[in-house]
């Protein structure tokens, strides 16, 4: 408290005494900015603004000073002022670049663009950031870029990579010995886990913060408060409001402490909360009140609109409508929609539901254009809301349509949460994978020159064992067949097709095990400068072998009629969209334009094996995305088409000629360069989609596309028609 009045008392008079020259002013501003502990965040700014008035700054000053003044601005909620000062450091740093700095920028840019809702903006701005301070190697910043650009992926629902920047964020703090930073990432981690519903793992990560923390000598309150709140967090959302209150008190008295009322108030927020939770009325009337009156005394307009509007909240529980449409509105004008969307559209929520009890008519005008938002409890409030105003205006009808909505969306998140766990689960095992694989090669580097040669030339002898074991495998059921028809014509047959095969291919292992080769001799005769790189190529050059085997096999099973297929009877429409979800992740491009359109009938029913079918639908949407020029278009139909259901895919160019079109399907098939397939593919893919859509009784064949590529289209018969 102490350090904190002198450092307040001395940047007072720095800013009002007009007789101290600008180089000094600038040494003070700068320590000031630099010191530990709390700022007075108010007096730099002002004082920062007499610098930028004074023109007596050198270059690297005012870098330096529009940098701390938009992040002042930022921590301070003036979005606006900050988004302009940043502006300046923009174009100044165009005239005077420096990378650090310009990795600053980015920084600041990426935290705003955050708290105004644009994850998509912030994301740029992290990931450049990130790439400047690896440039300038300040590996503090560095670990701050990787944990805020892990805060936007998780919001994006990237898992996976949200998770792998956190790590990285982690390591950075650990090389520098950073306990702060190490927290900060170790939080970020727990939000992660919390996102993708890993629950405990999300309090594993903070409940192990909070024991560094307690080890440290001198731990800050200030972040063991943050650790505090962070647990309550995870406590609600697992529905535990009494521990949540718990962890939310400890981290109120941890602030009093500090004597940060900004911090009390948002605490008492979200103590108040947990009690609307717990539906204990007076108790959250008391947290909101108190909130209030702690904003107010720091003078935070923003939090003061959201402690109103969280006393209105509390009225609307308790079913005082009018006093919570006062209350609410009265909120709404001091958060201005336009610092935070999200948050403005939660209480327009609350306020729609309190007017839709008093003014049906006012409720439904300002609830509509909330249908859409993609917030899932926003959206379930709105829908409740407009479906009871509706029923007050006696119009049935679309309350009950709004109220059938709404139930749907519940059962639609309900199965989402079941996928999102069973993500979780995919995930888990992939992490550990590839902390398994890290651990091997990390173990492996330790005595790569004294047994590289001899596990290479093994894993290469292995993989030519299997090749042509698995060849001959394939050979052998596809003669046995042949026999079985016409021993006369298979002999003929089984020669020119093994001929064929061993050409094709032969001709496909050529490529890959050439690198394999050049590789291992590299490695043999240390020519290599990154041996862990050369085991990488090594290893996808294995995959890549490893997927032409499976697809031989699948092929050899399919040829001697062992490809077995489990059918069930599924709603047709239902089943393509399902379908089409499943192969999102591999559709989606900024630079592919992708149309889907579903014309079938709830009615319609079909026999089929949904596995199947999805792979059907995986290689085909992967030949489309290989062989489509970007930016392009891929266009899938799904319609009727008298006893069968049609599903074309079609892409833009390149194409290909009319001779090729009818080969597509052989085994192996190479067609011009324009569709080359040299992208990771086995070449069998086409083939397997035949053979499983003949098992489905059904007919596959590829035509030209209007879209200026191939057209690929496969039906399948209905089973039946339900009246």
């Amino acid at each position: 408290m102490f350090k904190r009045f002198v450092a307040a008392s001395i940047l007072t008079i720095t800013a009002s005494a007009v007789t101290v020259a600008a180089p000094d002013t600038f040494t003070q501003y700068k320590a000031l900015s630099e010191a530990k502990g709390q700022k007075d965040r108010i007096a730099l700014l002002k004082t920062a603004t007499e610098l930028l008035h004074s023109k007596t700054l050198s270059p690297e000053q005012l870098t330096y000073v529009l940098h701390r003044s938009a992040l002042h601005l930022v921590r301070e909620s003036q979005f606006e002022q900050a988004q302009q000062r940043l502006d300046q450091l923009k174009r100044h740093l165009q005239d005077f670049p420096n990378t650090n700095l310009q990795g600053k920028y980015h920084w600041v840019s990426g935290d705003l663009a955050l708290l105004l809702g644009n994850n998509q903006s912030a994301e740029i701005h992290f990931r450049q950031a990130v790439a400047r301070f690896k440039e300038s190697q300040d590996v503090r910043m560095l670990s701050h870029a990787h944990r805020l650009l892990a805060n936007v992926l998780s919001e994006q629902r990237d898992y996976f990579q949200a998770v792998s920047h956190v790590f990285q964020a982690k390591d950075a703090a650990l090389k520098i010995e950073h306990v702060q930073l190490f927290y900060a990432a170790l939080s970020t981690e727990a939000r992660i886990y919390r996102d993708f519903k890993q629950f405990d793992k999300a309090l594993d990560a903070l409940n192990q913060k909070l024991q560094f923390q307690k080890q440290q000598p001198q731990t800050s309150l200030a972040h063991v408060s943050s650790t505090y709140f962070s647990l309550a967090d995870i406590y609600q959302h697992l529905g535990d409001h009494d521990a949540a209150l718990d962890a939310l008190q400890k981290s109120y008295e941890l602030d009093a402490q500090l004597n940060d009322k900004n911090y009390m108030g948002v605490s008492q927020l979200r103590i108040a909360q947990q009690h609307l939770h717990l539906s204990n009325i007076p108790a959250a009337n008391l947290a909101a009140k108190k909130a209030l009156n702690l904003f107010k005394e720091v003078n935070n307009t923003h939090n003061i609109g959201q402690a109103l509007a969280t006393k209105g909240q509390i009225k609307l529980a308790n079913e005082e409508f009018a006093e919570a449409v006062n209350l609410i509105r009265t909120g709404l004008a001091k958060l201005h929609g336009s610092n935070n969307k999200q948050l403005h559209n939660r209480y327009q929520s609350f306020l729609g539901q309190a007017l839709s009890h008093i003014h049906p008519q006012q409720a439904i005008t300002l609830l509509t254009p909330l249908v859409d938002l993609v917030d899932e409890q926003i959206k379930i409030r709105t829908l409740t809301s407009l479906s009871y105003a509706h029923k007050q205006q006696g119009e049935l009808a679309l309350a009950l349509s709004y109220q059938e909505q709404a139930f749907n969306y519940k059962q639609k998140l309900s199965e989402k949460d079941i996928t999102a766990r069973l993500e979780a689960k995919k995930l888990n095992s992939e992490l550990g994978l590839k902390s398994l694989e890290v651990n091997a090669l990390q173990a492996g580097l330790a005595e790569q020159q004294e047994d590289t040669k001899t596990r290479t030339v093994l894993l290469a002898s292995a993989i030519i064992v299997l090749t042509n074991f698995l060849l001959l495998f394939y050979l052998y059921h596809l003669k046995r067949r042949r026999v079985m028809e016409k021993e006369a014509e298979l002999l003929n047959q089984s020669l020119n097709l093994k001929q064929q095969l061993l050409a094709d291919v032969s001709h496909e292992l050529r490529t890959p095990l050439t690198v394999l080769k050049l590789n291992i001799e590299a490695l043999e005769y240390n020519l290599t400068e990154d041996p862990k790189a050369t085991y990488q190529v090594l290893q996808r050059r294995l995959d890549m072998l490893n997927t032409l085997i499976a697809d031989i096999y699948e092929l050899a099973q399919a040829d001697t009629n062992n490809l077995r297929l489990e059918f069930e009877t599924l709603q047709a429409r239902a089943l393509f969209d399902e379908l089409l979800i499943a192969i999102g992740p591999i559709i989606e491009s900024p630079d592919l334009q992708i149309d889907y359109h579903n014309q079938l009938s709830d009615s319609l029913q079909v026999e089929c094996d949904i596995s199947r079918l999805n792979q059907v639908f995986n290689n085909l949407a992967r030949n489309s995305i290989h062989y489509t020029d970007k930016p392009g278009q891929i266009k899938i139909s799904v319609f009727q088409q008298q006893h069968t259901i049609v599903c074309t895919f079609e892409d833009s160019s390149p194409g290909v000629n009319s001779d090729a079109l009818g080969k597509l399907f052989d085994r192996l098939y190479r067609c011009d360069k324009s569709r080359s397939r040299d992208l990771g593919g086995s070449g069998l893919g086409l083939s397997i989609c035949e053979k499983i859509i003949e098992l489905h009784h059904g007919a596959i064949e590829a035509k030209h596309s209007d879209l200026g590529g191939v057209l690929i289209r496969f039906t399948l018969p209905i089973q039946h028609t339900r009246p």
